[in-house]
């Protein structure tokens, strides 16, 4: 694992992101010597956003398509009665 200081970690710190990424380089932050911080790389998604966002537009059509129901919701129209 390779240790920087605190200054070197600010001054560099997008290289130091750029190995931890490319790499999967671990880089402990030391002040004085002693260590604050672990920079490695995050843990993976269980799916991303992108995928889910799709699924749950597909969940959507399909209740729709088999129960007749319509999830189109008009915002405006909303606000407008809650004013009422």
């Amino acid at each position: 694992m390779r240790e920087v200081g605190v200054l070197e970690a600010k001054t560099n710190l997008s290289s130091l992101l750029d190995a931890v990424e490319s790499r999967g380089e671990e880089i402990l932050i030391t002040r004085h010597g002693k260590p604050v911080a672990k920079l490695s790389a995050a843990p993976e998604t269980r799916r991303p956003p992108a995928d889910f966002a799709d699924q749950v537009r597909a969940f959507r059509t399909a209740i729709e398509e088999r129960r007749g129901v319509d999830f189109e919701f008009d915002w405006k129209e909303a606000v407008e009665d809650g004013r009422e």
